[in-house]
């Protein structure tokens, strides 16, 4: 019998606050400058860096993992996440680029704990024209990263059934 609620040991916020704090440390740039998703009815900062998790999927069926002594079993799975980062100002070319030559690297594994680097796609230039039509510089990265989210619940085990025969 499951019981009780599940809370995940890896959550979406803890993976936008750990790949922002890897973004602030490899481009030295304001904190405000690096921001999770797009945000309705806000400007975006100068030399914006904006990440956005765009979906994921299961690597793997969950594996279970039981513990009758504390009356609870554990769900994990391996996932990856698909996150674009998009880059803009003068220079989000070069960013754009330095991201996905690090991203592969040791500097990049020993910087991230919740989640680890798989993939990043080679930059693409996404120029837009803004609402005052003029071009603004905008490049976009495609990363993979794996995390593994493990629930756990409560659950109820038998140490000794008693099994009664009707008909014997």
């Amino acid at each position: 019998m499951v019981q009780g609620a599940a809370m995940a040991t890896v959550t979406h916020n803890q993976i936008y606050r750990e790949v922002r704090a890897y973004l602030l440390g490899l481009f030295s740039c304001p904190p405000s400058s690096v921001i999770q998703g797009y945000q309705n009815d806000a400007p975006l900062p100068n030399n914006a860096i904006v990440m956005s998790i765009l979906f994921e999927h299961s690597f793997d069926v969950a594996a279970n993992y039981y513990e009758p002594v504390e009356n609870k079993a554990i769900v994990q799975q391996s996932v990856e996440i698909t996150m674009q980062i998009d880059f803009y100002g003068e220079e989000s070319g070069d960013k754009a680029r330095k991201l996905c030559n690090l991203w592969k690297n040791h500097y990049t594994t020993a910087r991230l704990s919740s989640c680890q680097p798989l993939c990043a796609k080679d930059p693409m230039q996404m120029t837009f024209i803004n609402e005052q039509s003029r071009y603004e510089q905008r490049w976009m990265v495609e990363l993979t990263l794996q995390y593994n989210p493990e629930f756990e619940h409560e659950q109820t085990y038998l140490d000794m059934p008693v099994i009664n025969l009707l008909n014997p």
